[in-house]
């Protein structure tokens, strides 16, 4: 009985290390559209948009940015209405998973606010929350950043079918400004993507390195065999 569970074991153990593929992705919004209410991303090549960030802001996305003086966005982000609530969302339609990181940026000085962020399943089960303040950091190492702005990096179980975004949009006024409202951008957005999809079945030849994983788990079990056999 126990050789069979071993070999079942290592069997398994080398098809999850061959199958092992995942890899993180970073959207940085270049091919983003100004004005329209969603932007989509394709994460598998299969000309159907997986990743899909949507905002009810009439106004659509804005591209403009906080300029070049900052640590954590780099033009173009996707920008939009921080008083909207949720202001941002996004799906995964083949799910997410492990961890999701991006940075952002408030349009005003604004009194302890900043960023947050909820995760959650497809039975909108509450998978990880984060929040952030907004401050101002030194890109240069000197000079302070134009707009405050921060990281967000939440980790989670499970997989990940969508998430909201909502920013502080407490600011202060100036006679200029009391009747904007305060803009948000995100950039940077990381994330493994689409690895919960069901891959078609393949008839092509494995790769070497497929091979040289399956084959040390095939060693491993013959060591464990012999080592139970004594």
């Amino acid at each position: 009985m126990k050789k069979v569970t071993l070999i079942i074991v290592f069997f398994v153990f080398g098809l999850c290390l061959a199958g092992t593929n995942a890899q993180a992705t970073i959207l940085t919004f270049d091919d983003a559209v100004s004005g329209v209410n969603s932007y989509g991303f394709d994460s598998n090549s299969d000309s159907i948009n997986d990743v899909i960030f949507s905002t009810t802001d009439p106004h659509g996305f804005g591209l403009y940015g906080p300029g070049s003086n900052m640590s954590f966005i780099n033009e173009p982000g996707l920008e939009g209405s921080a008083s909207l609530s949720p202001a941002l969302k996004v799906d995964f339609l083949i799910g997410a998973v492990d961890y999701l990181k991006f940075g952002f940026a408030l349009s005003y000085e604004i009194t302890d606010g900043g960023a947050t962020f909820d995760v959650y399943d497809s039975s909108d089960n509450l998978l990880a929350s984060a929040f952030e303040y907004a401050l101002y950091t030194y890109p240069d190492g000197t000079n302070l950043s134009d707009y405050p702005e921060g990281i967000i990096d939440v980790s989670f179980p499970g997989v990940a079918s969508y998430a909201l975004f909502n920013f502080d949009s407490i600011h202060t006024l100036t006679m200029e400004d009391e009747e904007r409202d305060t803009l948000y951008i995100i950039d940077n957005f990381e994330g493994i993507f689409g690895v919960t999809e069901v891959p078609e079945p393949s008839t092509e030849v494995p790769e070497p390195s497929t091979l040289l994983l399956l084959g040390t788990g095939l060693v491993g079990l013959a060591g464990f065999r012999r080592k139970f056999q004594v």
